[in-house]
């Protein structure tokens, strides 16, 4: 009689040692489950309501960013490149300080005969002039904390073909010393394609730009600035 029952009793005890343990599997996937729901939550953003821009990213070396509306890079831009575009110059003023290296500074005025052909010569059809500070209309701009503008050339399909084009009537203007409105060393650009009689503030993100203001009865406002 006891033979029969010893037999039962190892066949029970090699069962449970088959047995899985499922309490540590459980206890895993809800840890696991826990942190992807933490880091989705802590990189989840979205832009505020309403019209606003991003507050400007400043590149760190030679290589800076461009963003879309969302805050997310859509694209990198490099210090010693090349830029004409301008949406491309836009985002390299406000995130590098500076204009792209093939535009040439100059103080000639008038037919900029000598610039445009230096310029042309050194960067051929990507040449663009850099004429420095601004004189034209200040009525309709924000005062800039350091008290003047300069401005630039946006070129259309025309623009340095030969070594002597017309200048045309595209042009950013900006400050990089910032206005009170956005705080001090946060670069501000306008756009203009009439000759300084309207404007639109870039808003810091690719296509990015405010409603007109200018000679056409509007006047600039403050937009309100995304932290990314």
């Amino acid at each position: 009689m006891r033979k029969p029952h010893y037999i039962f009793l190892l066949a029970l005890i090699s069962l449970s040692a088959c047995a899985p343990d499922t309490s540590q599997s459980s206890i895993s996937d809800d840890v696991s489950g826990t942190s992807d729901e933490t880091e989705s939550s802590s990189t989840s953003h979205t832009p505020p309501a309403g019209d606003y821009r991003l507050n400007p990213v400043a590149a760190a070396g030679e290589v800076g960013y461009a963003y879309d509306e969302y805050g997310e890079v859509i694209k990198e831009l490099y210090r010693d490149d090349y830029y004409t575009d301008l949406e491309d110059v836009a985002a390299y003023l406000v995130t590098f300080g500076a204009l792209p290296i093939n535009y040439y500074y100059t103080t000639e005025r008038g037919g900029y005969s000598e610039s445009k052909q230096t310029c042309y010569g050194l960067y051929s059809n990507a040449c663009r002039i850099f004429p420095g500070e601004y004189y034209s209309n200040y009525d309709y701009l924000p005062y800039s904390l350091d008290g003047l503008y300069n401005e630039a050339d946006i070129g259309d399909e025309y623009y340095a073909l030969s070594s002597s084009w017309n200048r045309g009537v595209l042009r950013v203007i900006f400050t990089l010393t910032g206005i009170d409105a956005y705080g001090q060393s946060n670069p501000l650009l306008f756009y203009t394609d009439d000759h300084y009689e309207n404007f639109i503030e870039y808003k810091n993100y690719y296509g990015g730009w405010s409603e007109e203001f200018g000679d056409g009865g509007a006047e600039w406002s403050a937009l309100d600035t995304w932290e990314i």
